[in-house]
């Protein structure tokens, strides 16, 4: 039971998406006992197991579409080939299987280590979201500064590009000091990032930044997803009120397309006691 959990510790840190099945409750002649689990990873790895033989091929199938719908499920088998419904099986009892769906933690791409990365981190920090800085400057990059990151990457756009996996990014948030650093970070990104991209910019900064990647050959549609000026329209003007503006945004994005809907206040969980 301890590597199960480890194991799924192990995978919220390096921020993989998984399903998790539970035996939730049974009753009667059953395979595996409450509490055990099994993890199911989308490239079909397999740690654990809930029984094995049918019911285990049944909770795989769980498993998967969990992993293709990004929610649970709970499920009750029979276990008694002679019941209508019922699994070939001759154990005779019945199991409940909880399947959860566990999405990968964030991980933010701070490129910039100024006032408003600085104020990013704090606020990721907050949220539980994981994130690392890259700037050129060695005092930009610092565990003083910024003790909690992933990682502290000290390299220019280019040499970045050439031996990190951008992958391993879901966000990556460009408020470089220097609009070379995010004109040469972008040009990358822009080809090579699956991920959310954001660019802290006014509205001028940003017709000549995609102007220049456009001259660089930058497709028009790989340009369009790029967000910038990043940042909720809220009238934020300190590195704390745009830090607050790019992870509202981010929030926004992380959990979902209806995220931004307004809500009644009376039917949102009070957090305040």
């Amino acid at each position: 039971m301890r590597a199960i959990h480890a194991k799924i510790l192990e995978l919220i840190d390096a921020g993989r998406a998984f399903a998790v099945a539970t035996v939730a409750d049974s009753v009667g002649s059953v395979p595996a006992k409450r509490g055990a689990k099994m993890i199911l990873l989308p490239d079909g790895a397999q740690f654990g197991t809930v029984g094995g033989a049918k019911l285990e091929e049944n909770v795989k199938a769980l498993c998967r579409e969990a992993l293709r719908e990004k929610r649970g499920s709970l499920r009750q088998f029979d276990l008694m080939f002679y019941k209508e419904g019922g699994l070939d099986s001759l154990c005779g009892g019945t199991v409940k299987i909880m399947v959860e769906y566990v999405a990968p933690l964030p991980h933010l791409l701070i490129a910039g280590g100024g006032h408003c990365g600085l104020e990013v981190a704090k606020l990721c920090d907050q949220l539980g979201y994981f994130y690392s800085v890259l700037d050129d400057r060695p005092d930009y990059v610092s565990q003083s500064r910024f003790p909690n990151a992933r990682r502290r990457i000290l390299a220019s756009p280019d040499e970045f590009a050439a031996k990190e996996d951008l992958s391993a990014f879901t966000h990556a948030l460009l408020l470089g000091y220097s609009h070379k650093f995010d004109t040469d970070l972008l040009f990358h990104l822009a080809t090579k990032h699956a991920g959310w991209i954001g660019v802290i910019a006014s509205k001028a900064k940003r017709i000549e930044t995609m102007h220049r990647l456009k001259a660089r050959g930058i497709p028009e549609e790989a340009l369009a997803r790029v967000v910038s000026p990043v940042g909720l329209a809220i009238g934020a003007e300190t590195p704390a009120e745009i830090a607050v503006s790019i992870l509202g945004q981010i929030i926004a994005d992380v959990k979902g397309p209806k995220a931004g809907e307004p809500e009644p206040v009376e039917e949102r969980d009070s957090t305040a006691s």
